[in-house]
């Protein structure tokens, strides 16, 4: 028996998709296959299917399809088990679940957050190898629907699309494999809004303390601390929401080279405070050495002028 599976899933939902911290995404979906069993075939003047709910699934031969590298899934059970079962007079059969899955994605946040990410859901038989079960998509790409509704916070879906290649295992075999592929653009605005703009500000902020006179220690003292520890704030707040991953992001450079510029303004306020006290230092020097000249010239002068 070597029967072949059409595979045609509808999306109906994506939750938390390409979470950054968990690497993973949420969706749930109608996965609907497709195939053939002679013995099945039962005799109808009328021509028309007959609708089973999921008791029957038990009774008969259904495929062992899984997702690959999930972490969780389940079929949703309210207010029944959501599984339907159409049989047709000449044996085809439908089988439909509604499932929520939630899948390991792997990410590149080298340019984070101007990123575009892909990720897939693979879908393969856990037993039968490729001798003993074809997977395919019923109808290429457009076997893959999408709700219109479908909308993420961070990101936007640019595309769909499917493939399939057969994978390797050295105990078991050839086994083929189903892939739903799905790249996500992310949405920049909400990173300018909590991110890039209010490091912006703070770099704009530290430049108010060159208009502030020198002499005035705590205003630049306060002013300079305050833009130090609010982009301490920022870039702890923005890596606390990220993976510990061991390359430099995009958003990293930016944050640390703000960073830099507020830091070297308090390093400014320094370098003009100990050039200063130097610089007057230097001047009272001088100005002491002028008036010891002067007073031993007045003591010479009058010295000159008293009598013998």
């Amino acid at each position: 028996m070597k029967p072949g599976l059409g595979v045609w899933p509808r999306f109906s939902k994506i939750q938390s998709l390409a979470s950054a911290a968990s690497w993973d995404f949420t969706m749930t979906l109608y996965l609907r296959h497709y195939w053939k069993d002679e013995r099945l075939v039962f005799p109808s003047t009328s021509n028309k299917s007959m609708t089973f709910d999921g008791r029957l699934v038990k009774k008969i031969w259904v495929p062992d399809v899984f997702f690959v590298h999930s972490k969780r899934s389940f079929i949703h059970d309210t207010t029944t088990d959501n599984i339907m079962l159409r049989v047709f007079p000449d044996g085809q059969v439908l089988y439909s679940l509604r499932i929520t899955v939630t899948a390991m994605c792997n990410m590149d946040f080298s340019h984070f957050p101007l990123d575009s990410q892909t990720c897939s859901l693979e879908l393969e038989s856990y037993a039968y190898t490729d001798e003993d079960l074809m997977l395919y998509w019923k109808n290429g790409d457009e076997s893959l629907k999408t709700d219109e509704k479908i909308s993420l916070s961070q990101f936007l879906i640019q595309k769909f699309h499917t493939t399939s290649r057969l994978a390797f295992y050295s105990s078991t075999g050839w086994y083929n494999r189903l892939y739903i592929n799905f790249t996500l653009r992310r949405h920049i605005f909400f990173f300018l809004l909590q991110t890039y703009f209010p490091a912006t500000l703070m770099v704009m902020l530290s430049w108010v303390s060159f208009w502030i006179d020198h002499r005035a220690v705590p205003a630049r003292v306060s002013l300079g601390i305050t833009t130090v520890l609010t982009m301490s704030t920022i870039i702890t707040g923005v890596n606390a929401s990220m993976p510990r991953v061991s390359y430099i992001k995009a958003v990293d450079i930016y944050l640390w080279v703000s960073f830099v510029f507020v830091f070297l303004s308090v390093l400014e306020y320094a370098a003009v405070n100990y050039l200063t006290t130097v610089l007057e230092r230097k001047l009272q020097e001088k100005q002491k050495e002028l008036q010891f000249r002067a007073r031993k010239k007045k003591t010479h002068v009058l010295q000159k002028r008293s009598p013998q």
